[in-house]
């Protein structure tokens, strides 16, 4: 059976989320909603580029509100590498809609604006 359902507007960033330190780790975005599911994005650098590396959906199959008729229980998870990349110092702007498919998973981005490695905090006019 398939369940279609959109990222609340109440989802909290995590605190698992960081921006990063040095070269030890990458900055991760960590989206948090409903019982436990959560939706994450790993970035990375290379050069004059950064990209989303992955990409990784956590969700709970116990949940009856989102998974009503669900005859699995317990937390799945799955994952998909580089999802886009952009320019340093330029956002990715996604107004049509991007398809991940992942195992038993897709998602969709449609009207998201992401840009890792921000210079002053804020998004450039690129």
């Amino acid at each position: 059976q398939f369940v279609h359902f959109f990222l609340p507007q109440n989802a909290i960033v995590e605190s698992q989320s960081s921006c990063g330190t040095g070269n030890t780790s990458h900055p991760l975005l960590v989206l948090g909603f409903g019982a436990g599911h959560s939706l994450s994005l790993n970035f990375s650098e290379a050069a004059d580029t950064y990209q989303a590396e992955e990409l990784v959906f956590s969700y709970n199959l116990s949940d009856a509100t989102l998974f009503h008729n669900s005859t699995a229980a317990g937390m799945k998870r799955v994952s998909h590498k580089t999802i886009f990349q952009a320019h340093m110092g330029t956002k990715y702007r996604c107004v049509n809609s991007k398809q991940v498919n992942m195992k038993n998973v897709n998602v969709t981005f449609s009207n998201v604006t992401l840009e890792a490695y921000l210079t002053n905090g804020t998004f450039s006019m690129n």
